[in-house]
Order: C-alpha cells, then structure tokens, then sequence
C-alpha cells in the first residue's frame, strides 16, 4: 500500500497518513513518553485476523495506566478501531497502537495527561530466518524498579536500539540482554527461550516483558508435549543450552544459530516442531486459533 494512501485512525476518526504527525517539541518526541504496542494481522483460510487483538489492545491500556496517561477511549472502542484499520489496509499487516503527549511544554511534564491515540497499519511479512546470530549486550537490562517490564513506552527501547546497532556493525542480526544479576532477560523487543533436555526454560514476568506471542508459544508447545518451565534462567543455562530462539510477533520462533563465538544447530528439533505448531494457530488450523484469533470484520 502507498505510504500516502494508507489509513490512519486518530482518536475516532479515519485520516490520511500525512496528517498523522506530532510537532518536533512534542512532549512525545523530547521526553520518550510515547506509549505504543504492535499485533499482527494474518491470513487464515477463513479470510484476515488480528491475532491476540484482546490481550494486546488490554496490555496497551495497562502501558498508558502504568505511564500516567488518562483516556475516556475504551478497549472496544480500540478492538473496533483495530478492525477499521486492518480491513481497510487489506491484507497482512502488523498493526500498531500509539498513545502520545502532543502538546508543547514549558517543562518537562505534559501539558493533560490525556493523549493523542493512533492505530495504523503498516506492511511487515512474517519473518522467515532460516538462523540468526545474537550478540550479549554490554548493557544490562534496565530493572523492574527503573522501568516496569509491562510498559511498552518509547524510552525503555532506546538501549535495545544502541545495542542492536552495535552488534549488526560487529556482523550480528540482534543482542540478548542479562539482567543486573547476571541471569537471562531478553532480547532488543523479543522474548528469548532456552532449550535444554527437551524442555522450554523462559525468565518470569517479573524481570521480563509479558509478551503476547510468548504467551501463546508457550502453549502452543505444552499442546504438542513440550514441557515448559517459567523460572530465573542462570546465565550459564544459557551458555549450555541446547537450543536458543528468539520470540517476537515479527517471528514467534526465531532460532538462533550463533551466540557470540559458539555455534548452535538451528533450527533444532524443539524449536523446528514448535515453529510448525504456531504455524498452525496462525493460520487458524490449531486447537488454539480460536482463543488467539480475531476475524477482521
């Protein structure tokens, strides 16, 4: 679709996407408060759906709570802007939802704490990365105490965007975080997995974001008898595991075949069968299509 041409909703109401700006001294744009979430689109043989729309639309209003930001919008209200937007662009897209602080400041603190919403689509095909190499991060990831996991705000991804910039120029696609403690927490927008003896080990919600396609991963494993296990990962875990992927809406299972200097066999036999079963929920042929797939209507 021409970037012209594409449809915006802003605070109910459809406009066309040069209209869908924020002035440059923005409370948005110099203090980082955006407030944004992404969900996908996907092509079922029942026609489009909005994959995890209820839980993504609820974690969005649970980012703009945690942010301070106040709203008279409501979850159906977004959900229906959702379909607007999906069916007007047509075919798979990723969808995103931003809330923003639009007003100019004298200080630092925003003019209302009411913002500007947007939903907006935007074309991004689904991944297909045969294997990727990760980098460790020279940075930790910031604590639950700095920045809640749960809130998706513009500010909390700047490291994530140093790092990975950082490590693509070493020759890498993405970098994997460590916590302040040492232990396993995720990578620059995506959830990472551990494979080890045949089980699925992932870090706990307290250190990481509650990914919605980590969700749905998660049980798309236990349904083909892949044991999973929720727990602090050691960061020697992480060095012996058997496999590692990486868990994002661009890609659900995104195996990596490098970390740092070692060589992993990627995709490996968790990961592979995994992957197939996701594949399955999206295009609406598993058990689970029906929790996680919304028909765009």
């Amino acid at each position: 679709m021409d970037a012209d041409a594409a449809v915006v909703w802003r605070d109910g109401s459809l406009i066309g996407a040069d209209e869908a700006t924020l002035p440059v001294l923005s409370h948005a744009m110099q203090r980082g408060t955006t407030v944004f979430d992404v969900l996908r689109t996907v092509a079922t043989d029942d026609g489009l759906a909005a994959f995890g729309l209820r839980q993504h639309v609820a974690r969005f209003f649970r980012s703009m709570k945690l942010m301070g930001m106040t709203t008279d919008r409501s979850v159906d209200e977004l959900e229906k802007a959702v379909h607007v937007v999906a069916k007007a662009f047509g075919e798979p897209a990723v969808i995103k939802l931003v809330a923003a602080w639009a007003e100019v400041p004298v200080g630092a603190i925003p003019v209302s704490t009411t913002p500007t919403i947007w939903v907006t689509a935007m074309e991004a095909p689904l991944r297909e990365d045969v294997s990727l190499a990760v980098k460790t991060a020279t940075a930790p990831k910031l604590t639950p105490e700095m920045l809640p996991p749960s809130l998706k705000v513009a500010a909390s991804y700047t490291i994530g965007v140093r790092e990975k910039m950082a490590a693509i120029a070493d020759g890498f696609d993405d970098v994997v975080f460590r916590t302040v403690g040492g232990d396993l927490a995720e990578g620059s927008t995506q959830s990472l997995m551990i494979v080890a003896d045949g089980r699925i080990v992932v870090p706990p919600l307290d250190t990481v974001l509650d990914g919605i396609t980590r969700r749905m991963t998660l049980l798309a494993a236990e349904s083909i008898g892949i044991t999973t296990d929720v727990r602090p990962v050691a960061w020697t875990e992480v060095l012996e595991a058997d496999e590692l992927f990486l868990c994002s809406t661009g890609q659900a299972v995104a195996p990596i075949g490098r970390h740092d200097n070692r060589s992993i066999d990627a995709p490996g036999p968790v990961s592979a069968a995994l992957a197939d079963a996701v594949a399955s929920v999206l295009a609406g042929r598993h058990e689970l299509a029906t929790r996680w797939l919304t028909p765009v209507v």
